[in-house]
């Protein structure tokens, strides 16, 4: 009676047998997919640089309606990201075509699809360098974007008689100014919508 060594080599080679087995069986049917050429998909002649190249050359509309801004604004945006170093011209995309890319999904809401066809470059590609720019707007906001100052009232307000003498001098608004109210996180609210018919002064609301 063989031992279990003996049973279990035997399994071994047996498993290894129909292993070569399959392998000479499959390798025939994949060959053709491994020898077979890859297709270039993007094959247009406007690249996603001829392309950007010509909105910022073309008609000034031109521009506002694939970017969202005029030429020279385009150009100066870029040429900061590139002085301040935020964004780097790459051996196949420079600064401008990758702000184009971005501003492109901004103004019609483009799929990745969409902006590998518009602009000539994989899905990688264009996911990378969205990436990219969406990595500086912290940087951005921090530089170009204030806060209004609650203690200032805007202009168009202050200077406008509709607006102003609203709430001015109100003594039952004074009360509240300086006085804190507590925040719940798990608080409901009730939204009011007030509709008015008529002369609001007279009433009918």
């Amino acid at each position: 009676m063989a031992s279990w060594e003996e049973l279990a080599r035997n399994f071994l080679l047996e498993e290894e047998e129909e292993d070569e087995e399959l392998f000479f069986v499959l390798l025939p049917a994949v060959m053709p997919f491994l020898d077979e050429e890859k297709t270039p998909e993007h094959t247009s002649s406007l690249s996603g640089a001829k392309k950007v190249k010509e909105i910022l050359e073309g008609h000034e509309n031109w521009c506002k309606k694939e970017f969202r801004m005029e030429a020279e604004i385009f150009r100066t945006i870029a040429n900061f990201l590139r002085a301040e170093n935020l964004l780097r011209d790459t051996r196949g995309m420079k600064i401008e075509e990758q702000l184009g890319i971005f501003m492109f999904m901004l103004s019609h809401n483009a799929s990745t699809e969409r902006l590998k066809k518009e602009f000539q470059h994989s899905g990688e590609t264009v996911h990378r360098k969205i990436y990219d720019v969406f990595n500086i707007i912290p940087t951005l906001t921090q530089k170009f974007i204030r806060l209004p100052n609650p203690s200032h009232t805007h202009m168009k307000i202050t200077c406008d008689p509709r607006f102003m003498p609203f709430f001015q001098d109100n003594r039952k608004m004074a009360r509240f100014q300086k006085k804190s109210f507590p925040l719940y996180e798990d608080m409901t609210s009730l939204y009011l919508c007030a509709i008015c018919r008529g002369n609001v002064g007279g009433g009918n609301v």
